[in-house]
C-alpha cells in the first residue's frame, strides 16, 4: 500500500470518494474523468486525489496511481457494528408527548389546550398579520428550530454509516466488474452486517423523531384551531390574488387537505431547502 493510499483513507466519506473512483475506473477502460464522478463526489476530494498523487494523469483522463494498493487501503478499513443509545427518561418523555400531541388531531380538548397555550404568545402578531403571512412565519420558524434539534439529535453515527454504505456499494461493483468473485462475495457479507447495523439505529431516530413532533405538532394544532377559533373570528381568512383571484384558506384542495395546509407544506418545503445550506450539519464538532 502507498503512502498516498493509506493517508488518504482517513474517514468514511474519502473512503467512500476514492471507492467511488476504483468503480469508474475498473467499470470502464481503466481511466476515470471527473465529469464521470462529479455527481457522485466533491471537488475537494477529486482535488485531493490530484494533490497526493493518488491520481495521475494519462492525456486527457486520469488513472489511479496503483489500483491494487487502492483496493488494499479499503479493505483494510475497519467497520464496527453501530449500537443504539439505550433510552434516558427525557426520550421516554418525548415519545409519550409527541403520542399525546398526535391524539390532538381527533381529540378537539387536546388541540384547544395546546392552540390556547401558543395563541399567548403567537396571538399578538396573529393579530396584525395577514393569515398567509402567519402560515409562512410559522411554517419557517418551525422548519428551522426542527432542523437544529435534529442536526443536534441525530446519532454521530448516521452520516458514517451513508458514507460506508455507497464505499461497500462501490467497492463490490468494481469487484464484480473485474471478475473477483471472492472479493465481491466478502463485500456483499460486509454490506449486510453494514444494513443490519442500521436497523439497530432505527430507535434513536424515533427518539430524534419524537423531538422534532414536539415543535412541529402543537403549530399544525395551532393554525388547525386558529381557522375555527371565536377569539380570532374577525380575521380575515380569504386573500385577493392577481392571477388566482380569490383563496379562501378553509376550502378543501382533494380530501380533507384544505388551501392553508397546502401552503403551509409549500412554506415548510422551501425553507427546508434553504435551512439545509444555512444550519451546520453537526453541532459542536469541527473538521478535521
Amino acid at each position: 500500500m502507498t503512502v498516498s493510499e493509506s493517508r488518504f483513507v482517513t474517514d468514511d466519506e474519502r473512503a467512500a470518494a476514492l471507492a467511488t473512483v476504483l468503480r469508474a475506473a475498473e467499470e470502464g477502460d481503466g481511466t476515470v474523468a471527473w465529469a464521470t464522478v462529479e455527481g457522485d463526489i466533491s471537488r475537494e476530494h477529486w482535488g485531493a486525489m490530484l494533490a497526493r498523487g493518488v491520481l495521475v494523469p494519462a492525456g486527457d483522463r486520469f488513472v489511479l496511481e496503483d489500483p491494487t494498493a487502492v483496493r488494499e487501503a479499503l479493505a483494510d478499513r475497519e467497520f464496527d457494528s453501530p449500537e443504539p443509545e439505550g433510552w434516558s427518561g427525557r426520550d421516554a418523555a418525548a415519545v409519550v408527548g409527541a403520542c399525546s400531541l398526535l391524539a390532538g388531531y381527533q381529540v378537539t380538548a387536546i388541540r384547544d389546550a395546546v392552540a390556547a397555550a401558543l395563541d399567548v404568545a403567537v396571538g399578538p402578531a396573529v393579530a396584525v398579520l395577514p393569515f398567509p403571512a402567519v402560515v409562512f412565519a410559522l411554517a419557517v420558524a418551525t422548519t428551522v428550530a426542527a432542523t437544529v434539534v435534529r442536526r443536534r439529535s441525530d446519532p454521530p453515527e448516521t452520516d458514517g454509516l451513508r458514507h460506508r454504505s455507497r464505499e461497500l456499494r462501490e467497492r463490490l461493483a468494481a469487484a464484480r466488474a473485474r471478475g473477483d468473485d471472492a472479493a465481491a462475495d466478502r463485500l456483499a457479507d460486509r454490506r449486510r452486517e453494514l444494513v443490519a447495523g442500521q436497523a439497530l439505529l432505527l430507535t434513536d431516530h424515533l427518539k430524534v423523531l419524537a423531538r422534532t413532533m414536539l415543535l412541529t405538532v402543537p403549530v399544525f394544532l395551532y393554525l388547525s384551531w386558529l381557522v375555527v377559533a371565536p377569539v380570532h373570528a374577525a380575521m380575515p381568512l380569504v386573500t385577493v390574488t392577481p392571477i388566482l383571484g380569490d383563496i379562501v384558506w378553509t376550502a378543501r384542495v382533494v380530501g380533507p387537505v384544505r388551501a392553508w395546509m397546502t401552503w403551509y407544506a409549500l412554506c415548510s418545503i422551501a425553507s427546508s431547502l434553504v435551512v439545509r445550506r444555512v444550519v451546520p450539519d453537526r453541532f459542536g464538532t469541527t473538521a478535521s
